[in-house]
Parts: C-alpha cells; structure tokens; sequence
C-alpha cells in the first residue's frame, strides 16, 4: 500500500471544495480532539519558512500524522511577480531575487517532509502554469495538487444534482437550474440544498416552486423587477409587479421588502462612490454574491440624492400606513406611481 502524499497544493477560487478536502483530511487523523493538538493553520501573509519547517519537521501527538495548512501564502507571492521565469505567460516581469530565493527554498524541502507530516497549501486563486512550485510538484509521488475552478452555467445545475444525490435526495433539472440562477456562491447553495432536502423530507425531488418558496432569494426577482421598473421610470411595470407581490404578502410586509431593497441599494451606491467593488459590497453588507451583484447594476441606475429622495417617500409611506393616514394597498400603489413620474 504506497503512502499518502505529504504535499497537497489546492488552488482556485472554489474556496469551499478546498476546505472540504481539508475537512477530509482532518476526519481521517482520528479523534477530533486529538487531531486539534496536531493541526496548525498558517496565515501566508506572514509565515516565515523556518517557522514552517519546525512545526511541519515536529512529530504529531497522539496522531498518525500532522496536519499543517498554509493559506494563501503562494498567492501573496505572486502579487511579487513571482514568475520564476524571466517572463511568465502573462508578459510580467521577473519576481524579485528574494522571491526566487525563497521558491527555491522551499521546493527544495518539499521532497524532504516526512511521511508523518501532511503540508497543505491552500491558495485562493488558481496558479500559473509555470509556477515554480506547481513545477515541481508535479507528477511527485509525495504530491498531490487539486485545482478547485467554480462551477458556472449548466455545470453549476449538474454540480446541484450531484451534491443532493449525494446527501439521498433529488431536485429537478428545472430546480436545479433555477437555485443556480439564484444563487452562484457554492457555500450558500450546500446550505440552500440541505434546507430544501429537508423542506421535502427527502420524499420527492425538489421543484422550482420549492425554490422559490423556501430560499431567501426566489422570493427577491418580484421586488428586483419593480426595483428595476422605478429606476428606468417605467410606472405601468412597477404597478404591475407591485399588485403581484400584493396577492401574496400584507401590504406592510411587501413595503418593509422595497424598503429593504432600497435601503440596500442607497448603502451600496455610497460603497461604490467610495470606489468599492460589488466583491466589497457583497462583504460589507453580507449579501451573497449574485444579489449584490443586482444591487449594484440598480444603485447606478440612480445618483444618491434620488435614492436619498427615495428613502424618505418609503419612511414617509410607512408611517401613512401605521397611523392609518392612507389604506395600505392603494398608498403603496400611488408611493410606485410617484417614483416613476
């Protein structure tokens, strides 16, 4: 039976496909108490390499092997030009003597580890092809490199599938493909297909009109589409996609909805004059990624002084309805009239 690798390089911007394989790693060091005590996690913004020697050169306690991951260390090396070419494919310089210096370095421990000991690098973006160390570990029977891409498309639906299949439920193609429309960020969606398996009790596949009624972003597209109607000024559409969200919810919680939205999107149009990235505005707000996203594209739709105006009509609005000023449909139905005049 030939041994485990002691090197493992993931890469790529699946970062939650590297932290199960790590979680795997870890399931197969035994006891998780005892495996803690031969577990250390480096941040690669200020790992030094003799520090990572001692520890990974340490033999574990209680536990076959030592587990020791580095994050991102690789990555905050190539922010260098760390080529180690005298050009790499993209037309970049040379890394700097230092960089060079310390790739070589360490490639040339690599080969050295122990079999006791599981070095684990784990990088938020996929590596050049002529990265020294992605070189060198090639092919290594000591190695294993994984590179974790994003599904997109069809394959996100498929990847859907599979991960549900996996878990003894089904959706439908048609489920599928519409969670992986709502949502891209493969974290959420693993959270968003427990949720639904358990929704159905693992009875039947899940449906598109599951999806709609249980994850927080189906119920989202009628107020993105009113949202969309009052920027470009269009009343007849917003009215319309007013009255459907009015067949389903209370006034007052369709109001409280496009408040949201719309305090959302004014807090993202200050982010993005700030000169943030829909990235950061999707951590500064703790948004997912693909509804941040339409609260961008809506926020330059409109200046901040209109959004501001905006605000104040929807507080205005509300406090009509919850001093019984105004009946709750038909203020909604003139506060949309007015916003798109």
């Amino acid at each position: 039976m030939s041994s485990p690798p002691s090197f493992y390089l993931l890469h790529g911007p699946d970062e939650f496909a590297s932290a199960e394989f790590v979680a795997t790693l870890k399931e197969k060091m035994g006891d998780p108490a005892l495996a803690s005590l031969s577990t250390t996690v480096f941040d690669g913004r200020t790992v030094m390499l003799p520090e990572l020697r001692s520890v990974c050169d340490t033999l574990p306690f209680l536990t076959r092997r030592r587990l020791v991951v580095v994050e991102g260390w690789l990555t905050k090396l190539l922010s260098k030009g760390d080529s180690g070419d005298s050009e790499d494919e993209n037309g970049e310089p040379p890394a700097p003597a230092s960089v060079r210096e310390l790739l070589a370095a360490l490639i040339a421990y690599l080969p050295t580890l122990t079999e006791t000991t599981a070095l684990v690098f784990v990088e938020p973006r996929a590596l050049p092809e002529k990265h020294p160390v992605l070189k060198a570990a090639a092919g290594q029977p000591w190695a294993m490199i994984k590179r974790f891409d994003l599904h997109t498309g069809p394959g996100l639906a498929q990847w859907i599938e599979k991960r549900a299949a996996a878990r003894g439920g089904a959706f439908t193609r048609e489920a599928a493909q519409a969670l992986a429309e709502a949502e891209d960020d493969p974290r959420a969606l693993n959270n968003e297909i427990a949720k639904l398996l358990t929704y159905v009790n693992f009875a039947r596949p899940v449906t598109p009109a599951d999806v709609e009624a249980l994850t927080p972003m189906g119920g989202e597209t009628p107020i993105w589409d009113m949202v969309d109607a009052i920027g470009m000024g269009d009343a007849p559409v917003a009215t319309r996609e007013l009255r459907k969200q009015l067949e389903r919810e209370e006034p007052l919680k369709v109001l409280g909805m496009i408040v949201r939205q719309f305090r959302l999107i004014l807090q993202a149009r200050e982010l993005l004059d700030a000169g943030q990235t829909a990235d950061g505005v999707a951590q500064t707000l703790r948004l997912y990624p693909k509804p941040a996203k339409k609260i961008c594209e809506q926020a330059r739709l409109l200046t901040l002084p209109v959004l501001e105006q905006i605000y104040r009509r929807l507080l205005d609005c509300d406090t009509d309805i919850k001093t019984s000023r105004a009946e709750p449909a038909a203020a909604l139905e003139a506060l949309v009239v007015s916003l798109t005049a």
